[in-house]
C-alpha cells in the first residue's frame, strides 16, 4: 500500500483498509473476538485516510463513553505522532490539518438522545468503535450522517466489535446471521472476523526466542497460529480461563452462546432448541402485548410436569388493527395446516394472559374514551383474554430464575424473542430491570414483556410450576 504507515498493518488490517477503500459495502463490521488490534486500525486507517491527498476523507472516530475515547483513541494517536498535538482542538475534539482542514473528529454519545448532537454533520468515514455498546438506534443514526460529496466515493461505516452489549443482536443478525429486513440488502454488508492470533504483536517475544519470523507466523494454519498464541501469549491464557461462555465469546469469536447482558446464563446454543408436539397433559398459556406502531407479540408458553417451561412459539407484527392480529393468530391455531397447530397436537391455550393497554376503551388507539377495547376482535375469535401480572421485576426474576435449565425456545417459531433476548441489557439506575424501564420506544421489548406475562401467568395458574430440586432435562431436550 505504498507508506509506512501500512507496511506496519496485520493482514487482518490490510483486509479492513481495502474494504474501505476498493469495497462497494457502506456497512463494514471488524472483529468479533477480543486482541485482534481493532482500535490500532481503526485510528491509523482514519489518520491515513484524511491525510492522503489522494482521499482527503473526513473521518469520525465514535466511542460510546468519552473517557473510553480519550484512553483507547486520543491519548494513543497523539503519543504515537506527537505532531499532531498542535493541530489538536481539545475543546471541539477534532484533530486539524496545517490548512485548518477537519482530518478527524472525535464523537461520544452515552445515550440515543446525546446522538443528535451530530445532527446536520457529514462524514466521508464513520468508525463506531466496540459497536456492540451502542443501541441499533444510535448506529443506524451514526448512519445518517456518514455521507459524501466526493465524486464516485461510498461513504463506509465500519463498527468493530464483540460479542455481546446492547447492540449484540442487531450487529449479530446484519453480520453474523445475514438476516435481513425489508430495505436492508446483503451486498451493503461485510464482515471480516479477527481474532486475537491475527495479531502477530501478542506472541511478538516467543517468536523471537524461537527464531521465527512474522511472515513465518502468517504461513501458519489459523489452528497452529491459535495453538501457539494460546502457548506463550498471557493475554490468550486470560482469556481462556474465562467461564465458558465468555471465554467462547471472547476468544472464539462465539456469538451464539452469549445471552446478552440481562440474561446472562441464556445461551442460544443451549436453550434454542428442536421442536416438539407438546404433551396433552402439559399446562398451555398464551401471552399477548398489544401494539399498534410498536409491534403486538403473541406467545405460547407451555410447562411440563417437572416445571420445565418451554417458549412453543412468537407472532409479532405491528401497524395492523386489533382484528387482523386476532383473525392471524386465530389461524395460527386453528387452521388444520398450521405447523403451530400440530405442535399443540390441536390445544388451545386455557388461559390467554395480555397488558393493560388491551383493556383500555378508546378510539383506535387514540385517546378518545369508548366501548372498544384491543381485546374484542379477540373476543369474537373465541380468544378471552385476562389481564396479566405486569409486575416488571418480580417477572424478570421468575423468567431468569429458570435459566439455564428449565427454561427452552423451540427453533424456528421465535426469532423476534431471541433477538430481544440476544440484545437484552439492564437499566443502569435500577439493575433488576430491563433497559428503559418498559418506556423507552428505542429499546425492544415488546415480545420480553409479552413472555414474561405469559411466565407469570403459569404461576397464576399453578401455585409452584417450579422444583425445589433442579431437574435433569428430559430426553427430548437431546434431540
Amino acid at each position: 500500500m505504498g507508506t509506512d504507515i501500512l507496511a506496519e498493518f496485520l493482514p487482518k488490517q490490510k483486509l479492513l483498509f481495502d474494504s474501505i477503500v476498493h469495497g462497494a459495502a457502506p456497512w463494514i463490521g471488524y472483529g468479533g473476538a477480543r486482541g485482534g488490534a481493532k482500535s490500532f486500525a481503526v485510528r491509523e486507517i482514519a489518520l491515513w485516510l484524511a491525510q492522503s491527498p489522494l482521499h482527503q476523507y473526513s473521518a469520525m472516530i465514535f466511542r460510546k463513553h468519552a473517557k473510553e475515547l480519550h484512553h483507547n483513541h486520543i491519548l494513543p494517536l497523539l503519543s504515537r505522532s506527537p505532531g499532531l498535538r498542535k493541530h489538536f482542538n481539545k475543546t471541539e475534539k477534532i484533530l486539524y490539518s496545517e490548512d485548518k482542514r477537519p482530518l478527524i473528529t472525535f464523537g461520544y454519545a452515552a445515550s440515543d438522545l446525546d446522538v443528535h448532537k451530530f445532527q446536520g454533520m457529514e462524514f466521508d468515514l464513520v468508525f463506531v468503535d466496540e459497536a456492540t455498546q451502542s443501541s441499533e438506534y444510535l448506529l443506524k443514526f451514526l448512519k445518517t450522517v456518514n455521507r459524501s460529496t466526493v465524486p464516485g466515493w461510498i461513504p463506509k461505516i465500519v463498527l468493530t466489535m464483540n460479542p455481546g452489549g446492547i447492540g449484540h443482536a442487531f450487529i449479530k443478525r446484519i453480520f453474523i446471521d445475514r438476516h435481513y429486513k425489508e430495505n436492508e440488502v446483503a451486498s451493503d454488508y461485510s464482515f471480516i472476523q479477527s481474532y486475537l492470533w491475527d495479531n502477530v504483536y501478542w506472541v511478538a517475544e516467543a517468536l523471537l526466542r524461537d527464531g521465527i519470523s512474522h511472515e513465518t507466523y502468517y504461513s501458519w494454519t489459523d489452528q497452529q497460529r491459535k495453538e501457539y498464541c494460546l502457548r506463550y501469549s498471557e493475554y490468550a491464557k486470560n482469556l481462556s480461563s474465562l467461564p465458558h461462555d465468555l471465554r467462547e465469546a471472547y476468544l472464539s469469536g462465539d456469538w451464539e452462546i452469549f445471552g446478552g447482558m440481562f440474561f446472562k446464563n441464556f445461551s442460544s446454543k443451549r436453550n434454542v432448541i428442536k421442536p416438539f408436539v407438546i404433551p396433552d397433559d402439559w399446562e398451555l398459556i398464551g401471552s399477548l402485548d398489544p401494539g399498534f406502531s410498536s409491534p403486538c407479540s403473541f406467545g405460547i408458553t407451555a410447562c411440563s410436569k417437572m416445571g420445565v417451561v418451554f417458549r412453543v412459539c412468537t407472532y409479532y407484527e405491528r401497524e395492523l388493527p386489533a382484528s387482523v392480529h386476532a383473525e392471524t393468530i386465530s389461524r395460527m391455531l386453528k387452521h388444520e395446516g398450521s405447523e403451530v397447530r400440530k405442535l399443540l397436537n390441536g390445544r388451545i391455550p386455557s388461559l390467554i394472559v395480555a397488558g393493560r393497554d388491551a383493556f383500555a376503551r378508546k378510539e383506535m388507539y387514540g385517546a378518545i374514551p369508548n366501548e372498544h377495547t384491543y381485546a374484542d376482535p379477540f373476543l369474537k375469535e373465541g380468544f378471552r383474554l385476562e389481564s396479566a401480572n405486569t409486575e416488571r421485576v418480580a417477572g424478570w426474576w421468575k423468567w431468569k430464575s429458570l435459566l439455564p435449565d428449565r427454561y427452552f425456545i423451540f427453533d424456528k417459531f421465535n426469532q423476534p424473542l431471541i433477538q430481544e433476548m440476544m440484545g437484552a441489557t439492564s437499566d443502569p439506575r435500577r439493575p433488576e430491570d430491563l433497559a428503559g424501564g418498559g418506556n423507552d420506544p428505542k429499546v425492544s421489548d415488546h415480545a420480553l414483556d409479552e413472555q414474561r406475562y405469559g411466565i407469570m401467568g403459569l404461576q397464576m395458574k399453578q401455585q409452584r410450576i417450579i422444583p425445589e430440586t433442579l431437574v435433569s432435562a428430559p430426553a427430548y431436550l437431546r434431540l
